[in-house]
């Protein structure tokens, strides 16, 4: 595989040039490699328990999981209950015009996570449900995310793919199995160039040349959307009982679920491009970038053209 990527192989000297880059790094730095290495897998173990709710969304399903788990379900209750007070208190200050109601209520969104801007995502498309004013200042929510850590991104990476050397020459992951090995990529952006509400994109180069985008999930995004609809589900069940409504809250969010879960494995990102590519082939002029063949989709990592 190694061999593939590169085209035909790499010299000695530059697998050498790679590990000394990942290994002689200054002072201050190596002393903070295990402190990085050691919150990295600290965060990773936090969120793997959740990967067993990866799949097609099951409400049950969760229900059981945060049965045995009410201090993080409470928590995360709590969380949304402060944030809709927040936008209630902003809402009714006559201080606030529409424009700072729109801003107050894009941050609140931003913090809650993934699921909450989704919803703004959504919103952001309505003025029949909100103000003009209020639909412009949520659209920032469409394309500027906050990004995680690239040490998390990279750690994610060198373990969907399986790869045990440097990311690239000079950057590799925490706790890196072989950093005198061949690098995955030829380079690699050292931020990201986009960032999301469930990942972030960054640029890099193959060893042939090619330029591709390397996309990446946030570790934390199967926990934030797991935990997040189970309170969705659960508190518009109790509105609901209540009489409340047209009958069809829960319904409709379990809708809204199923999409978002399907959304967190790359795969189902890689193959509907495909379809969504062949469907318009009586166009003549539609392209979608392709995932690359040599590197797999896999549920958390997509690598396509640029």
């Amino acid at each position: 595989a190694v061999l593939a990527l590169q085209g035909g192989g790499t010299s000695s000297r530059g697998a050498a040039r790679a590990a000394a880059a990942c290994i002689a790094a200054p002072p201050e730095a190596a002393g903070a490699a295990p402190t990085a290495a050691s919150a990295a897998r600290l965060r990773a173990g936090r969120y793997s328990a959740y990967e067993q709710l990866r799949g097609p969304y099951d409400r049950a399903a969760l229900q059981r999981f945060f049965a045995l788990r009410p201090l993080e379900f409470g928590g995360r209750l709590v969380e949304f209950t402060r944030a809709a007070i927040a936008i209630r208190d902003s809402w009714r200050r006559e201080s606030d015009d529409t424009q700072a109601r729109g801003v107050r209520l894009r941050e609140q969104l931003a913090v809650l996570g993934p699921v909450a801007v989704k919803l703004g995502q959504t919103l952001s498309q309505r003025p029949d449900i909100l103000d003009e004013e209020i639909c412009e200042e949520l659209k920032p929510l469409q394309t500027t995310n906050k990004p995680f850590d690239d040490a998390e991104a990279m750690r994610l990476l060198s373990e969907e793919l399986e790869w045990r050397g440097p990311i690239a020459p000079g950057v590799c992951a925490p706790e890196c199995a072989e950093p005198d090995g061949a690098p995955l990529f030829a380079s690699i952006s050292a931020s990201p160039i986009a960032s999301a509400s469930l990942g972030q994109v960054y640029k890099a180069t193959l060893h042939d040349g090619s330029e591709v985008a390397v996309k990446v999930q946030r570790p934390s995004a199967m926990r934030q959307v797991a935990t997040d609809f189970a309170v969705l589900t659960t508190v518009l069940y109790g509105i609901q009982s209540t009489g409340w409504g047209n009958g069809d809250l829960v319904e409709i969010t379990d809708i809204v679920a199923a999409g978002v879960f399907e959304e967190m494995d790359y795969r189902n990102e890689a193959v509907n491009a495909q379809r969504f590519e062949r469907s318009l082939d009586f166009l003549g002029y539609v392209s979608v970038p392709a995932a690359v063949p040599s590197l797999p989709p896999t549920p958390r990592v997509l690598v396509t053209e640029w």
